[in-house]
């Protein structure tokens, strides 16, 4: 539709990484916090406890969206509520546990922007640290990689204007509360825009451009699961243990847990694989 009218759109991404606007940087400065607060000799012995349960036995939590997987990551953080283990946490979909079953043989682990020492310690704060890890991951990977594809199919130049290296250098000098203020996600840039905008407009929840990749698996991609995910072909492949993969996919299609995204992954890899590697 703007390429009817226009050959050159603005696009208003990277105002989440640099103004701190996602959701899951309320739990990086809430529970991860609150976490790291509660001192240690309290926490370890907590963490070994839970080691000890088994989280799909225990009544009533058991039956809660993805109990399991939030219970092992929580586990995780009780043991070292470091800024990385708080963003690997929201950042996976694996627990390391489930990575370790998945595969025949143990993975081998690739060094990432994760794991890269840009950021010296002592010189940064816990929100900070979670937005540099978004800028350098997910806006690149994920978000430009979408707008870009988009817009350029039907030849529209997409514009970015928070992605000018100035405004980004000079945002990430101010204070944490001008981006985060006591709740209030992208402070800075919503008391600007009030000024122009009606508050009502700009105080909905947030939401994203997610797609029905569940209905999609269960209904128009079924058959495509079925056939990539189809346990003598993961075994004939030799790459992924076919009763992990089996019991991932039961488990989506009797809509036990939260494990469509994992299925995802496992069908994008699948169609990847046959394409360039076989």
């Amino acid at each position: 539709m703007a390429r009817k009218e226009v050959t050159v759109a603005l696009s208003a991404d990277a105002g989440d990484e640099v103004f701190a606007g996602y959701n899951r940087y309320d739990v990086m400065m809430n529970q991860g916090d609150k976490i790291r607060r509660t001192p240690a000799f309290l926490r370890k012995p907590v963490s070994g406890m839970m080691g000890l349960l088994n989280p799909e036995r225990l009544p009533y939590f058991n039956n809660k969206r993805n109990f399991s997987g939030r219970y092992a990551k929580l586990k995780t953080l009780l043991k070292d509520p470091s800024d990385f283990n708080v963003m690997w946490s929201l950042s996976t979909q694996f627990t390391e546990k489930e990575w370790n079953n998945l595969f025949m043989s143990k993975p081998e682990t690739l060094d990432t922007r994760y794991t890269n020492t840009d950021l010296k310690p002592g010189s940064y704060s816990s929100l900070s640290y979670i937005m540099a890890m978004d800028y350098q991951t997910y806006l690149p990977d994920d978000i430009l990689q979408k707008v870009d594809r988009a817009s350029m199919s039907v030849s529209l130049e997409s514009r970015e204007p928070y992605l000018d290296h100035r405004l980004i250098e000079w945002v990430a000098q101010l204070p944490d509360h001008f981006k985060y203020n006591k709740g209030i996600k992208k402070y800075l840039l919503k008391e600007i825009t009030h000024k122009h905008i009606p508050k009502s407009m700009m105080e909905r929840p947030k939401m994203g451009f997610a797609i029905p990749i569940d209905k999609w698996m269960r209904n128009e991609l079924k058959d495509k699961l079925l056939y990539y995910l189809d346990e003598n072909k993961v075994k004939d492949q030799g790459i992924f243990n076919p009763l992990a993969v089996k019991r991932l996919l039961d488990n989506f299609m009797e809509r036990k847990g939260e494990s469509g995204v994992k299925i995802w992954y496992l069908l994008m890899f699948q169609m990847w694989y046959e394409k360039w590697m076989e």
